[in-house]
């Protein structure tokens, strides 16, 4: 299992046994040594499982456009990819297949 992460110089897949807890989601989207506030973005994919988590203030802070996705959105900053949990309501851990859909679907800018 393994989650995106997205910004300007491309889509990293990276492994991981287990799910990022809150706090490092905001520290991977955020500005070091600033909290950041999660904004989770949905149906953007093909696979309407995936979702994308980005900090909700990323045009306050001045970051710069990393991504576009297929339907026109373009997210700031670095950016998270993930799924949403079939059996919990929260957020999981992508898949190889789906990881291939983030990077098929996704123009990083």
């Amino acid at each position: 299992m393994l989650y995106g992460l997205i910004n300007s110089n491309g889509i990293e897949a990276v492994k991981s046994k287990e799910m990022l807890t809150l706090k490092e989601m905001q520290d991977l989207v955020g500005i070091q040594g600033e909290t950041a506030f999660i904004e989770a973005v949905y149906r953007q994919f093909t696979d309407q499982t995936i979702v994308l988590i980005c900090d909700d203030e990323f045009l306050l802070k001045g970051y710069k456009p990393s991504c576009r996705t297929r339907t026109g959105l373009v997210l700031h900053g670095q950016v998270l990819a993930l799924a949403l949990s079939t059996t919990e309501p929260d957020f999981c851990l992508l898949t190889e297949r789906q990881f291939q859909i983030v990077k098929a679907e996704l123009k990083v800018i």
